[in-house]
């Protein structure tokens, strides 16, 4: 009788509101399936997948009567999703793709081993254009960036883009050298296009 009456002690106390023969169980499935778990807190953030090839940031919108905790959020853009500051907080986090925007450089080249060097931080792919303005026939340029390498071309009469890739979501450093390889009454123009996150 008296191990009958041992096995019993603690079986009817509730943990996360079911039975604790019960609740072990019931815990494991939620977690396996990604759901939430009764008696998890509220304020944890559940991270979300994010969608290739475009960019994100959160933005926090307190309630009327937040705290100065919350109201000192607002106006921050955040990579991730904020811890919040306290356990009951109401205030709405709102996710928001960030539109990059396109930025450019351009100039001109004249004269054999005339060059131009632009450094800058960019997002992941970098679009240059050369154009050929005037000059002999053996016109050609070379270009050489410091994430993917470098493409050379003859543009006689027309023009040529060369597009470099880095393999990132976040911006990164570019370093971008220009070299026109044509005779010295050669002249080319070219146009550097790349994107940064507002």
């Amino acid at each position: 009788m008296a191990k009958e009456r041992d096995r019993r002690i603690g079986e009817d106390q509730l943990v996360y509101g079911l039975p604790k023969r019960m609740a072990a169980r019931a815990t494991g499935k939620a977690r396996e399936s990604g759901g939430s778990v009764s008696g998890d807190p509220p304020y944890r953030p559940t991270p979300e997948p994010e969608e290739p090839g475009k960019h994100f940031f959160r933005t926090v919108h307190p309630k009327p009567g937040a705290c100065e905790k919350c109201k000192e959020m607002e106006g921050i853009k955040f990579k991730e999703e904020p811890e919040r500051p306290h356990p009951n907080c109401k205030s709405e986090i709102r996710k928001n793709e960030a539109k990059p925007e396109k930025r450019y450089f351009s100039g001109f080249l004249s004269g054999y081993e005339d060059n131009a060097v632009y450094q800058f931080w960019g997002l992941d792919t970098v679009v240059v254009t050369v154009t050929h303005v005037t000059g002999a026939l053996a016109s050609g340029v070379h270009v050489f960036s410091n994430r993917d390498g470098d493409r050379q071309s003859h543009i006689l009469g027309g023009s040529v883009s060369f597009e470099f890739h880095a393999e990132t979501d976040v911006p990164v450093f570019w370093s971008i050298h220009l070299i026109q390889k044509g005779a010295n009454n050669t002249m080319v123009r070219y146009d550097v296009e790349y994107g940064i996150l507002p």
